[in-house]
């Protein structure tokens, strides 16, 4: 069994089976029903030719006389002639008599037909006749016997017109009221006999003569057919259900497809039960009829459906084979699926909109060929059959699935655009559900993705070469600057000849001095952006370090009469960074509060700890207007005062940012007014158990 369940999976016996399966039972339905209606007519038995011919014959004739009673009763009852009931029936074999009950003949087209007629059919029926108007005039002496006249005519006839008439005369007593009517009454139900006669020589009759010749010759053919073909489908649906769940993932998880994962299981079987009963309404006789319509033993149109039909309830059937085994039969019913996601009326009603929107150009397209198509094939209906519409909805259907599936290829492809648009560049267009021109266009954004990336890793490429050559020139000007602070110093220990070349001198020396800190803030921003600089973790206590900070700069502070305010965590807070860069952050937060923060003021220092992180934060008022966002702000070379009369070289907030990110935190600036507050946020160390034990 395991060999056949391996068999079965593989790609071509899966193929060959499922050909085999769907055509030996869609032959094997067809031509059942073609056995059981030859049986049911007599078509294995003595005669059988004899037998067909009669049944088909009479059923054709028994049709036609139908056709040509109604149509003569129509016309008697209207009052309409009768002469048209001649071309009721086209059919030069087929002939008729109308008469009474008397024998008296009302209509025949039967002339020396009665020799040749083979078969002949009779309805008895009868009709009711309208006779002539009639007109009634009368004058009462008062209104209430004119309306007692009228009342007795409307409840004799039906069908009543009435006028009135007055002649009122004051005092002499004669006056008159008039009824004027006209109605028209039904006579007595006439009784008729139509009888219907056919000959086999010419007509419809005479094709049913070689079509149950036909029918009956190959009656043996016909039943070894559907033996055949049967045992074929049956076992070739054994070996898809056999094998069906077999095929395994490379996790190892049973191979599910899109109906088995798309489809509820209850909607699946309810699809098959509906699909199952109406085929069963269209089948059996309904394929004998249009076998005799073509005059074929096994019509086309009919044998096409039934394979549709065989091929959708096989498929369904091995999908829930499939899902059985999978363990996941139940957990795919519809209840199960969409519990607790079924979506407010509202909600529904703006998907609709939106899927109007998306789909509405499309949709009336589709449905404005429909019509046309529609309008073209009821004109051609006039020679052909109601299997024709059949057809017709099944190339709508199929249409109706191609057009769908263009859209959606098309919203695979614009949310590949969007999300390239959008700067996500390691987003992938999935190709795998895209064929033809779909799938052609889905590789070219994938491939256009790289092209992007490429750009992308040299423009960071080109920014990387910038800060190396900042820092290369940095250290070719540092070394003649060390040479000018040098003999800058010199020149401070001789003798000024006077005091304007000492304030020179102390000039030199100034601006000396800010052009050194200049070079050495530019190698430090290269270094920490292009995260050259060596780090070395170490747990490090965030509330020793800030005091330490702290005390650094409360005198420097304190001369600009600027308050320090420094706020520890509760618990130790524990961290692993550098000390000396994570120093280093803290004095250019200081030293940008010493410059920038308004005199008379305060500057906070707080540290708070999360059961996950470790919070400081820096706080100031700012002397001048904070007209600048704050990621302005921490661009480099940008500074919080437009005239840029401070000293300072407008990167200290970068290099605060480059380093702490190189020590795995976050920096982020906040302005609200003149406040100014910059916060910094480290993942907490774990707590580990003292040494001691205790």
């Amino acid at each position: 069994m395991k060999r056949l369940s391996a068999l079965s999976e593989k790609p071509k016996v899966r193929a060959l089976a499922w050909v085999v399966c769907v055509v030996g039972l869609a032959f094997c339905v067809v031509c059942g029903q073609q056995v059981k209606w030859l049986s049911d007519q007599g078509g294995y038995q003595a005669n059988a030719e004899e037998n067909v011919l009669n049944a088909t014959a009479g059923e054709l004739l028994r049709d036609y006389t139908n056709i040509v009673a109604e149509e003569y009763v129509t016309a008697r009852e209207v009052g309409r002639s009768t002469s048209d009931v001649r071309d009721a029936v086209e059919d030069e074999g087929f002939v008729f008599t109308i008469t009474d009950e008397q024998g008296t003949t009302l209509l025949t087209t039967y002339d020396d037909a009665m020799g040749k007629a083979q078969y002949d059919y009779t309805l008895h029926t009868q009709f009711f006749p309208i006779e002539e108007e009639e007109t009634f005039y009368r004058t009462y002496n008062t209104i209430e016997e004119r309306e007692e006249a009228l009342q007795t005519l409307m409840d004799t006839y039906g069908d009543v017109s009435y006028t009135y008439e007055d002649h009122v005369y004051e005092g002499d007593g004669n006056d008159s009221y008039i009824l004027s009517a006209t109605y028209r009454s039904d006579g007595e139900t006439v009784p008729i006999t139509v009888t219907g006669y056919a000959m086999a020589t010419s007509g419809a009759l005479s094709s049913l003569h070689s079509w149950a010749f036909s029918m009956s010759y190959r009656a043996d053919a016909l039943a070894l057919i559907t033996l055949v073909s049967g045992v074929l489908g049956v076992l070739a649906l054994a070996l898809l259900l056999r094998g069906a769940g077999y095929r395994r993932e490379e996790n190892g998880d049973i191979a599910l497809s899109w109906m088995d994962r798309r489809v509820p299981t209850d909607i699946l079987v309810l699809g098959m039960v509906v699909l199952f009963v109406l085929w069963m309404a269209m089948g059996g006789t309904a394929v004998t009829m249009h076998s005799r319509s073509v005059g074929s033993v096994l019509p086309l149109y009919p044998l096409i459906l039934t394979g549709v039909a065989v091929a959708l309830l096989v498929a369904g059937a091995v999908s829930l084979v499939r899902r059985h085994r999978a363990r996941v039969l139940r957990e795919n019913l519809t209840f199960r699926r969409y519990r607790g996601k079924i979506p407010h009326p509202r909600d529904l009603w703006h998907r609709f909109l939106h899927f109007f929107l998306q789909f509405w150009a499309a949709g009336l397209c589709f449905v404005g060929l429909c019509i046309l198509e529609f309008i073209c094939l009821y004109m051609y209906q006039a020679t052909m059959d109601g299997s024709a519409v059949l057809v017709w909805g099944g190339l709508k259907v199929l249409e109706g699935i191609l057009v769908i599936y263009v859209i959606l290829a098309m919203k695979e492809i614009r949310a590949g655009g969007d999300q390239l648009a959008a700067g996500n560049l390691d987003y992938q267009v999935p190709t795998n559900r895209l064929y033809g021109e779909f799938r052609k266009h889905g590789e070219n954004l994938n491939n256009l993705r790289g092209g992007i990336q490429h750009a992308v890793e040299e423009q960071m490429k080109s920014e990387r070469m910038k800060t190396e050559l900042i820092t290369n020139v940095s250290h070719d000007i540092k070394t003649p600057l060390t040479s000018i602070v040098s003999y800058v110093d010199l020149l401070k220990k001789e003798p000024m000849p006077t005091d304007q070349a000492k304030e020179y001198l102390d000039v030199l020396d100034r601006q000396a001095a800010r052009l050194k800190k200049l070079i050495e803030d530019l190698v430090e921003a290269s270094k920490a952006s292009t995260g050259s600089l060596t780090v070395n973790f170490q747990p490090t206590d965030v509330n020793v370090l800030l005091s330490q900070s702290a005390g650094e700069y409360q005198e420097k502070l304190a001369a600009r009469d600027l308050t320090l305010i420094l706020t520890p965590a509760e618990e130790a807070p524990m961290i692993s960074a550098d000390g000396q860069l994570l120093w280093r952050v803290f004095e250019n937060l200081l030293s940008n509060a010493l410059k920038y923060a308004m005199p008379g003021t305060r500057v906070y220092l707080s540290c708070e700890t999360t059961d996950q992180a470790v919070v400081i934060a820096f706080r100031n008022i700012s002397a001048s207007p904070l007209n600048i966002s704050a990621e302005e702000l921490m661009d480099r070379f940008v500074r919080g005062d437009a005239s840029r009369n401070t000293e300072g070289s407008g990167l200290g907030l970068a290099i605060a940012r480059d380093l702490t990110q190189l020590q795995r935190g976050t920096f982020a600036l906040t302005i609200d007014g003149d406040l100014f507050k910059a916060t910094l946020t480290f993942p907490r160390c774990q707590k580990t158990q003292d040494p001691a034990g205790k």
